[in-house]
């Protein structure tokens, strides 16, 4: 893969600032895309005033995604970046993308103090957290701990050959939890330690992720008819609004990084396009032009298949990552478009099947705030 030609160099907007809090990580996750760095670092308050002061030269709202490693290891930089970002001069939201294994009372204080929105990696049941990343017990104690504190998050998901055909467990999983808001399914990208060894998953086989996504919408229907604020599935929603778009579409950018308005600064101060490219020199954004991100750029999805009549997004395909397209091989390209086809038709049997009254428990179950993301 060459370095990306980057021969006119344009002003962005950065309205995504990525900040990787350090390398350090409690887990070994089997599929980590990070692999093992030969050495961990903390960001320094270089690195970090270097990235707020690329953010802050934009205008509108600015999303803060802090991550790692595992960003909860360093709390006090948690505080640093809110802190910082209480001084910029433009609107903001900050969330913090964790484990679970090392949330406490200080990160919870944390949470409250910067309003922090919080995900939590969770690849399915118990066993297979285990399975696939260690330290279930200790990942389930902090969500236990989000729930007595009211604190609401959302789950984010690696999808590979070990647990495609039981994401449903995964949604009767978070059903025991009033705070848990939604999931959001990321296909596994072949890079770090994915596909590096034996004990590596492999890319889920589309059987299995079709059969897998079947049963989570069924799993959903049947949990949120049960629940005054229901579980999303951020696939789902984003197929939903593809199909309400009225007639042919033009080619869409998947995320901020195809637009060239995000920025993932790494520890050590190198900046790069997206956290799925970071630490990769191919990518890596040379300083004079860091202050004018360009687009990270891919193939379409749309582009890449060549059989897209007969499906129901056709001229409205969401696209997929356009890292995910760089890094995997064909056919694990196309795995999204069994996730958005199966999507779809749930979509349709939804708008055509008829209409049944939904029953509300009467000690109202899931009674709660509504979520605000």
């Amino acid at each position: 893969m060459a370095r990306q030609s980057r021969p006119h160099p344009a002003a962005h907007r950065i309205d995504y600032l990525i900040l990787p809090l350090t390398t350090r990580c409690n887990l070994r996750c089997r599929y980590c895309y990070h692999g093992t760095p030969a050495t961990h670092r903390d960001m320094d308050r270089a690195a970090m005033d270097q990235a707020f002061a690329l953010a802050a030269s934009g205008t509108g709202p600015l999303h803060i995604q802090l991550t790692g490693g595992e960003p909860c290891l360093v709390p006090h930089l948690i505080e640093a970046a809110g802190e910082r970002a209480r001084r910029l001069s433009r609107p903001w939201t900050m969330a913090m993308q964790t484990n679970g294994t090392c949330l406490d009372r200080k990160i919870v204080d944390l949470i409250g103090r910067f309003h922090l929105q919080v995900g939590v990696s969770l690849d399915g049941s118990p066993w297979m957290q285990e399975s696939l990343r260690g330290q279930a017990t200790e990942t389930l104690r902090g969500l236990m701990l989000l729930e007595a504190q009211k604190i609401p998050f959302r789950v984010t998901t690696v999808v590979c050959g070990r647990n495609a055909d039981q994401l449903d467990r995964l949604a009767w999983l978070l059903a025991a939890f009033r705070q848990a808001r939604g999931l959001g399914l990321d296909l596994l990208v072949m890079k770090g330690h994915a596909g590096a060894h034996a004990e590596s998953p492999g890319f889920a086989e589309s059987g299995a992720l079709i059969r897998g996504v079947e049963a989570l919408v069924r799993a959903l229907t049947a949990i949120n008819r049960q629940r005054e604020t229901p579980l999303r599935l951020r696939e789902w929603d984003l197929v939903r609004r593809m199909l309400a778009l009225p007639g042919r579409q033009s080619a869409r950018t998947f995320c901020r990084a195809g637009a060239g308005t995000s920025l993932a600064v790494h520890p050590d101060g190198r900046c790069f396009p997206c956290g799925q490219t970071l630490a990769d020199e191919r990518f890596e954004l040379p300083a004079a032009e860091t202050a004018a991100v360009l687009p990270l750029l891919s193939p379409s999805l749309a582009a890449l298949r060549h059989d897209c009549g007969a499906c129901p997004l056709m001229e409205r395909c969401p696209g997929d990552c356009p890292s995910r397209l760089l890094f995997n091989p064909a056919p694990a390209r196309f795995l999204a478009c069994d996730l958005y086809r199966t999507l779809a038709r749930a979509c349709i049997e939804e708008q055509t099947a008829p209409r049944q009254p939904v029953p509300r428990p009467a000690d109202a179950f899931a009674r709660r705030e509504t979520c605000h993301p």
